[in-house]
């Protein structure tokens, strides 16, 4: 006779613990508190602002809206979505896209999406996981644009796979977000500042 384990439950009081991939897949996290697994150890982070919310709402009824438009691109709009880096590290993207196309096929965290959205959160730790950290992993996983919106320093950054390498575009207030991945979709950088 077979028996359950226990379901691990997780919270703040746990940053650092060493946590492996199927304890982070199968555990239950207090609520509100974020939470990713990087080389190992579980990373929790505050709950999001109502500032973060006025970056991501935007970007996500927009990204919504295309999918619901363009249902023969767009196969998934996936908020806090999950990504298995490798063996010891789990990310979680405000906004994943996945297209339809050959990765269809694949299941979550093994299937990658083709778009990933970051909003930085307040402090110097966030900033390094979005825009270092985190570009460099999405890169090797094969995320074709990563998308990195930044209100402290009122710009969206834009990294677009180009011959094996990101190719970096600042966008400023006044200026608009479109991706070639999501043809006609235009976005004013005005609404996720």
């Amino acid at each position: 006779m077979a028996t359950q384990r226990p379901i691990l439950l997780l919270g703040p009081s746990d940053s650092g613990r060493s946590l492996s991939a199927e304890e982070f897949e199968g555990a239950e996290f207090e609520p509100r508190w974020r939470y990713e697994r990087e080389k190992g150890r579980l990373v929790v982070m505050p709950p999001d602002s109502p500032e973060h919310d006025l970056s991501s709402e935007p970007m996500r009824d927009y990204l919504g809206a295309y999918r619901l438009a363009h249902p023969e691109l767009v196969e998934w709009v996936v908020s806090e979505c999950w990504v298995r880096v490798d063996s010891g590290t789990d990310r979680i993207g405000d906004i994943g896209i996945f297209l339809v196309g050959d990765r269809s096929s694949l299941a979550r965290p093994e299937r990658v999406p083709e778009l990933i959205f970051e909003v930085v959160s307040p402090g110097r730790a966030s900033r390094e996981r979005d825009y270092v950290k985190k570009r460099g992993e999405y890169h090797r996983l094969g995320v074709h644009e990563y998308v990195v919106i930044d209100r402290m320093r009122r710009r969206v950054t834009v990294y677009v796979d180009a011959a094996g390498r990101y190719r970096k575009t600042v966008l400023h207030p006044g200026g608009r977000y479109g991706s070639r991945f999501l043809p006609g979709l235009e976005v004013p950088v005005d609404n996720l500042l």
